[in-house]
C-alpha cells in the first residue's frame, strides 16, 4: 500500500506512537484524504503484519477492524469491540481495535466506547479514524490523542490520481463534487460514477426532466448524492454575487437536512426526496451566476 505524499507525515507520526501507544488515538482529517490508511499503517506495524497489508482483511487474534454496516455503528458492534479488548493478547502482546468512520457511532455506541476509554483494560488500544471529527462526542475526542491528516493542493493530488489510472479531465470534474478529496475521486472513478453537474445543468434548464433524473438514480445512495451535491453548491456559493448567496446557502441547508435523514431513516422515500430536491434546484437555477470549478 504505497502512501501518497500528503499522508507521509501523518503516517510517520502514527508509527512514532507504536512503542508508547495511547489507549485512545484519533486520526482525523477531511473525509476522503486517507485517514483510514494512516490507521491501517499503524495497525500493520503494531501487529507485525506484512508491509502493505490491508489490516481490515487480515484474521489476527489481537486485531479487530470495525466499519459501519449501513449508515451507523450500533452499540452491539461496539460492545463486541469492548469484550475483545478485555481479553488477554494471544500473539502481539497487545489488543488493537480500529474503528473506521467513528463519527457514525450512534449515541449509545459512543457512550459505551467512552466508558472503555475512561477505564481501559491493560494492553488494549483503540484507534479511531474519521473525516468528520465534529460529529464525535466531545468527551470521546477529549480522551484521545490526535493525529491530523492535512489535504494537499490539486497540483499534488491530481498527478497522484492520474498515476492511479484516473483520467485527468474526469478527475477534475469529480473533484468538484468530492470536495477535492482524492480517495473519494478515485473510488468514484473506479465505480464508473459520472459527474453530477451535467444532470444538474439539464434539470436547471428544463425542470420537467426532474422526475426522469430522480428515477434514473433510484438505486444510488441518496446520502452520497446529497453529499456530492453539497460540495457543488458550496463551490457555487463562493462564486455568487453577495445578493445571491443566501438562496444558495438555503438550498445547501435543505441538502444537509436530506442527507442526515438518508443516513438515519431507513424508511425514507429516496426517489421522492431526490425529485423534490431537483425541483427546488430548478427554482434556484436562474439565480446562479457561474458553474462550479475545481479551482
Amino acid at each position: 500500500m504505497n502512501e501518497p505524499p500528503w499522508l507521509q507525515d501523518a503516517v510517520d507520526r502514527a508509527l512514532a506512537f507504536a512503542e508508547r501507544l495511547p489507549h485512545g488515538l484519533l486520526i482525523q482529517g477531511p473525509a476522503g484524504w486517507g485517514e483510514e490508511r494512516v490507521a491501517n499503517a499503524l495497525a500493520v506495524a503494531l501487529m507485525g503484519l506484512k508491509p502493505g497489508s490491508a489490516a481490515r482483511e487480515v484474521a489476527h487474534p489481537d486485531l479487530r477492524w470495525l466499519e459501519p454496516e449501513g449508515a451507523v455503528i450500533k452499540i452491539d458492534a461496539v460492545r463486541r469491540i469492548i469484550d475483545f479488548l478485555s481479553q488477554t493478547p494471544q500473539r502481539a502482546g497487545r489488543k488493537v481495535a480500529v474503528i473506521e468512520d467513528a463519527d457514525r457511532m450512534n449515541i449509545h455506541a459512543a457512550n459505551a466506547l467512552l466508558k472503555s476509554l475512561e477505564e481501559p483494560p491493560a494492553e488494549s488500544f483503540v484507534v479511531l479514524s474519521t473525516g468528520a471529527p465534529e460529529r464525535l462526542l466531545p468527551t470521546v475526542r477529549s480522551r484521545c490523542q490526535r493525529i491530523e491528516v492535512h489535504p494537499a493542493r490539486a497540483a499534488v493530488a491530481t498527478p497522484w490520481l492520474v498515476e492511479a489510472g484516473v483520467d485527468a479531465e474526469l478527475a477534475n470534474q469529480l473533484a468538484v463534487e468530492c470536495g477535492g478529496a482524492p480517495f473519494a475521486v478515485r473510488n468514484a472513478a473506479e465505480r464508473g460514477q459520472l459527474p453530477l453537474w451535467p444532470e444538474l445543468a439539464k434539470v436547471g434548464r428544463n425542470p420537467a426532466v426532474a422526475a426522469e433524473v430522480a428515477e434514473a438514480r433510484r438505486d444510488e445512495n441518496l446520502a452520497d448524492i446529497a453529499g456530492r451535491w453539497l460540495c457543488i453548491v458550496h463551490q457555487l456559493a463562493r462564486s455568487q454575487p453577495p445578493e445571491q448567496v443566501v438562496p444558495v446557502l438555503d438550498f445547501a441547508a435543505e441538502l444537509s437536512h436530506v442527507r442526515r435523514a438518508a443516513l438515519t431513516n431507513t424508511g425514507l422515500n429516496r426517489v421522492m426526496q431526490l425529485h423534490r430536491l431537483l425541483l427546488l434546484w430548478g427554482e434556484l437555477w436562474p439565480r446562479l451566476d457561474a458553474a462550479p470549478s475545481a479551482g
